[in-house]
């Protein structure tokens, strides 16, 4: 069994024993918290999760697991100097995380239908709905080369509806990433509509977890369209076969969602 430790808020020489961005993120964040050590299984860091997914709901929390990750620290950072506020976010009147989606899928395929030749149309883009993966593990803390996790975060966010877990992790607002304002609405958005649950977060990715599958083949289609809006990438450099379909397929048969922002 992987080795982890459980804290509470603790000073900062305790704090030490960990990873330099694993520290500076405990200190910025500064909820009761988790952490795994390098190399934990995916299997244990994953039952972890659910144990606290379900311990959360009786004692007022929403778990996030956060690899170690030098950018989310660094960003966190600039945030501060910048008088980021998570306070300012919740309070403030809820933007349409529907209409965001929307919007940013409009914009994308007016892009998409300006660098593709004349000969090219949007069924090539839509694809079939074929050839998904179901994802039913959290796993964007695992390392590529195979030998168990990054340094991981278990955070215990003390806040009642999962959506307000963006505040205190406000990753995004770089590049086509939406940022904390956008990200909250649309999290908010999949949680009253899908059931989807914020659960890990890094500078480049998020999972969510959700207790039921898109149903049918039309939701699955409409929703695979809000993924794209969300990120591109997760049709341009996540799929085998760069279509809509593939993600869509992959929506049907999946318990877990997963984003990446190149």
């Amino acid at each position: 069994m992987g080795f982890f430790t459980r804290k509470k808020k603790e000073n900062e020489e305790t704090v030490k024993q960990y990873k330099e961005s694993t520290e500076e993120l405990i200190q910025k964040i500064g909820c009761s918290y988790q952490v795994f050590a390098e190399g934990t299984s995916a299997e244990e860091i994953n039952k972890a999760y659910e144990a606290a997914l379900q311990r959360g709901q009786t004692e007022g929390f929403v778990p996030v697991l956060v690899p170690a990750d030098d950018t989310l620290a660094e960003w966190m950072g600039i945030l501060e100097d910048e008088e980021y506020s998570k306070e300012t976010l919740l309070a403030q009147e809820a933007t349409n995380g529907a209409e965001v989606l929307k919007k940013r899928y409009a914009e994308y395929m007016e892009d998409y239908e300006e660098d593709f030749a004349e000969d090219e149309d949007l069924s090539e883009f839509m694809g079939e709905l074929a050839g998904g993966e179901a994802l039913r593990w959290l796993s964007s803390f695992m390392k590529f080369d195979g030998t168990g996790s990054e340094e991981t975060i278990l955070f215990e966010i003390p806040v009642e509806k999962p959506w307000q877990v963006i505040a205190w992790l406000p990753m995004g607002g770089w590049n086509e990433c939406p940022d904390a304002e956008e990200m909250q609405a649309v999290c908010r958005y999949w949680y009253e509509n899908y059931g989807a649950i914020p659960a890990v977060i890094s500078h480049d990715t998020m999972e969510f977890v959700l207790d039921r599958k898109v149903e049918t083949e039309e939701a699955a289609w409409a929703l695979a369209k809000e993924h794209y809006a969300f990120t591109p990438d997760r049709v341009d450099q996540c799929t085998a076969t760069g279509t809509l379909g593939e993600v869509a397929d992959c929506l049907r048969k999946s318990s877990v969602w997963y984003f990446w922002w190149d």
